[in-house]
């Protein structure tokens, strides 16, 4: 069995198999021999490694036209009130729900809105085709998370997954020209570097980089170019973060603003993710200078990760 291995900055370890036909509980059984082979192959002293986990299995649903009038507006009733009319309608259970515009204020200048639930992935297909909530079927689809710097992979823009990309055509992230990245060419064809025959950034004076965002000298996708926004701070209060000010396309695209022109589809199975997470020392938080463990790069621990923590298990459906 084969394992691509990542490292966050708090030092969990996420191993990614690389056969996507298993499924991960195949692999249940070497749990605490990995684990034990980690912890004595990059000893952490009183902070080692936990026993791997499955990550769970949930599916987000977006159910839109929902009504706001008939809606509690108090998020946290928000759950029972949709577990129950789906229960009723489906006979299927909801893991938790939410509105997809985070904003009350917002919200009360809408006349709809949808929300997010979490099913297991089981109950996707029971879902997918339409709930009755309010006398009334509503459209239900996958979803698909975004922040502010999430990068389309059609128009390369910030704030939104490509698959809810609004733009008609896609975009070159090389040239900015309306090309998929796939058909860039370079015009010179003595190319030192081949840029004539397959796509290759700055591979000579004839075919200079131009970002689609801001119009420089560089490709779409570097990390320093000015249109790139910054990243979220963590908060290490235990607080949760700020709900974010800008809506989500896909709300704006429910809730009175202009809908997006892609389908929302799903593309080919996603990757099957075990995570372990660092374990705290007796005596509370500790800081472990930033060491290499062969993943990559220094790994600085100014707060230990909690144990077990939310992980994110994605998988192909039917390998649950």
């Amino acid at each position: 069995m084969w394992f691509s291995a990542t490292v966050n900055p708090r030092g969990s370890i996420s191993l990614t198999v690389t056969d996507k036909a298993t499924p991960a509980a195949s692999y249940a059984p070497y749990f605490d021999s990995l684990t034990r082979v980690l912890n004595q192959s990059f000893p952490v002293g009183e902070n080692p490694w936990c026993t791997l986990v499955l990550a769970p299995t949930a599916v987000q649903l977006a159910i839109h036209g929902l009504p706001l009038r008939f809606l509690p507006q108090d998020a946290e009733e928000l759950f029972p009130y949709l577990r129950q009319a789906i229960l009723n309608d489906k006979a299927t259970p909801i893991l938790s729900a939410r509105y997809l515009n985070p904003s009350r204020d917002s919200r009360e200048t809408k006349q709809a809105t949808s929300v997010v639930i979490t099913v297991d992935s089981q109950n996707v297909s029971a879902l997918t085709s339409g709930v009755v909530i309010l006398s009334q079927k509503r459209k239900v689809e996958l979803a698909f998370s975004s922040s502010k710097t999430t990068q389309c992979k059609n128009c390369w823009r910030y704030g939104h997954a490509h698959q809810r990309c609004p733009a008609t055509h896609p975009s070159c992230p090389i040239c900015a020209l309306h090309h998929p990245r796939a058909a860039h060419r370079c015009q010179n064809p003595t190319c030192p570097r081949g840029g004539n025959n397959k796509p290759v950034p700055s591979c000579c004076p004839t075919s200079p980089p131009c970002c689609c965002n801001c119009g420089n000298d560089h490709t779409a996708t570097f990390r320093e170019g000015p249109a790139r926004p910054p990243p979220s701070v963590p908060s290490r209060t235990g607080s949760p973060a700020p709900a974010p000010t800008s809506q989500d396309p896909m709300d704006l695209a429910v809730d009175g603003g202009p809908a997006p022109t892609t389908p929302l589809t799903r593309k080919g199975p996603l990757e099957v993710d075990l995570v372990t997470p660092r374990q705290p020392p007796p005596g509370g938080p500790s800081t472990r200078p930033g060491t290499t463990h062969g993943f990559g790069g220094p790994l600085p621990l100014e707060e230990p990760s909690p144990s077990p923590a939310p992980f994110t298990r994605r998988v192909r459906p039917g390998n649950e």
